[in-house]
């Protein structure tokens, strides 16, 4: 065997770690980020321009879609959470209508 050939061995690609939108909320846990919901996950990965896996190129495993968690964790950590902001007042205002309802 030659040393490049040896090299080739040494050089594999990494699997991916593949977790489902139910995996995904102990996974945040482990790596110490907020835990959220399967259900808001889900309308993240739905809504969100910034989620880095598309929902139609991400895997699927019968009916149930999975994801790179190397991929995801990243966007988890960097992610500002906007829990209680009313979008409805952000919607009134992008439209150019008036955010006090007058």
């Amino acid at each position: 065997m030659t040393d490049s050939q040896a090299g080739d061995r040494d050089e594999k690609k990494e699997a991916p770690d593949l977790v489902s939108f139910a995996d995904m909320p102990a996974r945040l846990e482990e790596s110490g980020l907020k835990r959220i919901s399967p259900q808001r996950i889900r309308q993240l990965a739905e809504t969100d321009p910034d989620w880095p896996i598309p929902m139609e190129t991400a895997k699927k495993v019968g009916r149930i879609r999975v994801f790179d968690w190397k991929l995801l964790e990243p966007y988890f950590t960097n992610r500002k959470s906007r829990q209680g902001q009313r979008t409805d007042r952000l919607r009134a205002r992008g439209e150019g209508g008036d955010p006090q309802g007058t």
